[in-house]
């Protein structure tokens, strides 16, 4: 099924993360777009590794042809995808409208971009995750207050870390830290401790099948969840006891200090468990889940700080509402989060399917939108 471009052909990458949604609108596809012979009046979709290998073709075209070349990388989306532009080399590309950004999160004006929400889809058809959401994770008795995981070590993160230890609230926690050193490719306006911060994996109980061979091995100056999980994206995958052992999950997504939400795989996990959370995220996070249809937990906690812009003041607050939910009864939280967690978690499963197939339609009338402008103003 061709899909109506006018004149225009779609022409996707069979590595892009959307080529199963594109595929049955599309007119053809490549795998090596060094090898394709361009259609001038096609359009093309590439993902991140087709691109960095054609950058210089791609530069070419988009400057002769604005718009018709589709830079296709979900897995990026907000402070992140600034980070990816910049190594490649087309953030300009992007700024003058030439080159169309198919991404995950948000950005400020000015960007030519397509958003989509889609890092949820392989959380939730996993099928060893659908089997991991059916276990019951509100049963009494749980050995730990709290789920803290950690990977890359963040500013906001490596902040977390400090606080959480210094009141003693890191011992109540079933944590990981996966670097010894801030990254700081972001930057920061937190105030942190110097030290470095030490490995910390989770007991082989907790971890995921693929990972336990490499507990017990020797651990590489960098890289740890690289080599943690094989060099696979093991970051999807859910093991319920985890969920089971906790009353909530403290979220540290990927975006903090910029402005924009980033939805990653670290709030959609706890979701499909149904198990409660706080974001340790962007201000306007929360905002933006409503948004989006769930739910969040204002009734039985204040949640103000999620509109507030300063860092250091929104991560303090965030730090006094964990401390509050822990002093006051975790196992309490969690009990009263029930509703909105079941809620959640149904929502999740609806809002997958309704972006999945709404994804091919709105690209589609976008791409026709910025066509009909073009051809007004020319």
């Amino acid at each position: 099924m061709s899909i109506m471009l006018g004149s225009r052909r779609l022409i996707i990458d069979t590595w892009s993360e959307v080529y199963d949604l594109l595929k049955p609108y599309a007119d053809g596809e490549f795998w090596d777009f060094a090898k394709e012979e361009i259609d001038t009046s096609a359009i093309y979709v590439i993902g991140r590794l087709q691109l960095k290998e054609n950058l210089d073709q791609v530069t070419k075209m988009v400057n002769q042809r604005p718009g018709c070349v589709i830079f296709c990388n979900p897995a990026e989306g907000s402070q992140t995808i600034k980070l990816q532009m910049a190594r490649l080399g087309i953030h300009e590309l992007v700024r003058q409208r030439k080159l169309l950004l198919l991404t995950s999160g948000d950005l400020e004006e000015g960007y030519y971009q397509f958003s989509t929400d889609g890092y949820f889809t392989n959380i939730v058809e996993y099928l060893d995750n659908q089997a991991a959401a059916t276990h019951d994770v509100f049963a009494p008795g749980k050995p730990y207050d709290f789920l803290f995981l950690n990977g890359r070590l963040r500013p906001h993160r490596k902040y977390m870390l400090s606080r959480f230890r210094e009141m003693g609230l890191l011992d109540r926690s079933l944590w990981t830290c996966l670097e010894e050193r801030v990254s700081m490719a972001t930057g920061t306006r937190l105030t942190l401790d110097p030290n470095c911060e030490e490995i910390k994996l989770l007991p082989a109980q907790y971890e995921i099948e693929r990972a336990i061979p490499q507990l017990d091995l020797p651990k590489p100056d960098r890289d740890v969840k690289h080599f943690l999980f094989n060099d696979t994206w093991g970051d999807a995958i859910v093991n319920p006891n985890c969920y089971i052992d906790t009353c909530f999950s403290v979220v540290t997504e990927t975006i903090y200090e910029y402005p924009y939400t980033f939805r990653t795989e670290k709030i959609w996990k706890p979701i499909l468990m149904a198990h409660p959370w706080i974001a340790v995220a962007n201000n306007g996070y929360y905002r933006d889940m409503h948004k989006a249809g769930f739910q969040t937990f204002g009734k039985l906690i204040n949640e103000s700080f999620d509109l507030i812009d300063n860092s250091q003041d929104r991560i303090e607050r965030i730090i006094s509402t964990v401390n509050d939910i822990v002093q006051n009864g975790s196992e309490a939280f969690l009990q009263a989060s029930r509703n909105i967690c079941k809620y959640n978690q149904q929502h999740l499963v609806e809002y997958n399917r309704q972006q999945r197939a709404e994804l091919p339609i709105k690209l589609l009338d976008h791409i026709n939108e910025r066509s009909r402008i073009s051809s007004t103003t020319t």
